[in-house]
C-alpha cells in the first residue's frame, strides 16, 4: 500500500530540511513515499525549498488560518493509498512506514498515530508530554503533531479534515473512529519545542490546557483560532 506524506507550511524554511531527511532517511519499505508539501502562501524559501527538494508543490487556494485546508488540499493530490499528515517541524522514528503498514493489516483499522514526545531537555517539556499522553489515551484523539495517519478511503469517507482553525485533527480522529478502530503507535514522534521555549513552557501549555477544558465541555473553540494562530506567528518573530 503506497503512502503519501502530506506536510502543510508557512514559511517553513528552516525546518523543512530535517523533517524530509526525517521522511526518506526512515523509512524502511523499499518504494520512496510521495511527498506532499501544501503551502498557504509563505513568504520565505520555503515553496523554493520544496521544489529543490524534488518535493510535490501545492500551492494552497484561500486557506483559513489553521491547517485545515492545507491538509485537505495535499490530500486532494494525493495518489497513495494511506495518507499521513506530518508537521513541518516534526521527525518521524526509524521504520515509521513499517509500522503504520503493520498497523494496518487489521482491516478494521483506519488510521492512528504516534507517540507525542517534544525535541528537548527541559523538565517543562517532560511535563508537556506526560499531560499530552494521558490526553490522548484518554479520548483518543490525537493533535496534528504526532503524525496522524489514515486510509485514503476513510480520508473521503467522511469528507476530509474539518474546515477549523483549531482542533481540526482531533475532530477528524473523532469522525474516522466511527467508521474504524485507531491505533496508538508506540514509538515517538519528536516534534520541535519552539512553541513553548518561545511563548514560556507553563504558560503555553496552561493555553493548550484552557483550550481542551472548553473543548470537553462542549464549548465550541474554532472562535479562538485566529487569536491562537496570531500568538504563533508573533512568536515566531521574535
Amino acid at each position: 500500500m503506497n503512502l503519501s506524506v502530506i506536510i502543510p507550511t508557512l514559511n517553513e524554511e528552516d525546518s523543512l530540511p530535517s523533517t524530509i531527511r526525517s521522511v526518506r532517511e526512515n523509512a524502511v519499505i523499499a518504494e520512496p513515499h510521495e511527498i506532499i508539501i501544501a503551502d498557504s502562501g509563505s513568504g520565505d524559501g520555503t515553496q523554493d525549498l520544496a521544489l529543490d527538494l524534488g518535493l510535490k508543490l501545492v500551492r494552497c487556494v484561500n486557506p483559513l488560518p489553521g491547517r485545515a485546508s492545507a491538509l485537505n488540499q495535499g490530500a486532494a493530490s494525493a495518489s497513495g493509498g494511506v495518507f499521513l499528515f506530518l508537521d513541518a517541524d516534526t521527525s518521524l522514528p526509524v521504520g515509521y512506514d513499517e509500522s503504520i503498514m503493520d498497523a494496518l493489516e487489521d482491516p478494521g483499522t483506519v488510521g492512528g498515530a504516534f507517540e507525542f514526545s517534544l525535541d528537548g531537555g527541559e523538565f517543562g517539556l517532560r511535563v508537556v508530554e506526560a499531560i499530552n499522553r494521558v490526553r490522548y489515551r484518554v479520548r483518543q484523539r490525537y493533535y496534528g503533531d504526532q503524525g496522524v495517519f489514515v486510509r485514503a478511503g476513510a480520508f473521503k469517507a467522511v469528507g476530509g479534515v474539518p474546515e477549523l482553525r483549531l482542533l481540526e485533527t482531533a475532530y477528524f480522529c473523532k469522525a474516522i473512529k466511527k467508521i474504524g478502530k485507531l491505533e496508538l503507535i508506540k514509538k515517538n514522534i519528536k516534534t520541535s519545542p519552539r512553541r513553548f521555549l518561545r511563548g514560556g513552557i507553563y504558560s503555553v501549555l496552561a493555553g493548550d490546557i484552557k483550550i481542551w477544558f472548553l473543548d470537553l465541555v462542549g464549548i465550541p473553540v474554532d472562535k479562538w483560532g485566529e487569536w491562537y494562530w496570531k500568538e504563533n506567528t508573533s512568536r515566531e518573530k521574535n
